[in-house]
């Protein structure tokens, strides 16, 4: 397992060890392009069940998103954090 390395975009938390995308919508009919997203790695959480008295391990997949002014402003948060993505990636 990689070593994580925790950083601050915008005031929001990401550790680096747990991206596996980062991306910017660029077709505006597919929805707003102000939106940085992050896709994170899959995680597991053991969730009780209470009608079957027992634990049941479930996937979960998380992305984080950050709306910024414009389409402009997305993706040089998104250049930034690719950058800080790749050293970590290289460190390793």
């Amino acid at each position: 397992m990689a070593h994580s390395k925790i950083i601050i975009v915008n005031g929001l938390s990401i550790d680096l060890s747990r991206i596996k995308a980062i991306k910017v919508n660029t077709n505006s009919t597919l929805g707003p392009t102000n939106v940085l997203m992050i896709d994170l790695n899959l995680r597991f959480e053991y969730v009780f069940n209470p009608n079957e008295n027992n634990h049941t391990k479930e996937s979960i997949k998380d992305t984080v998103s950050i709306n910024y002014v414009n389409y402009d402003g997305a993706v040089e948060a998104m250049n930034n954090l690719s950058e800080e993505w790749q050293a970590y990636l290289n460190s390793l």
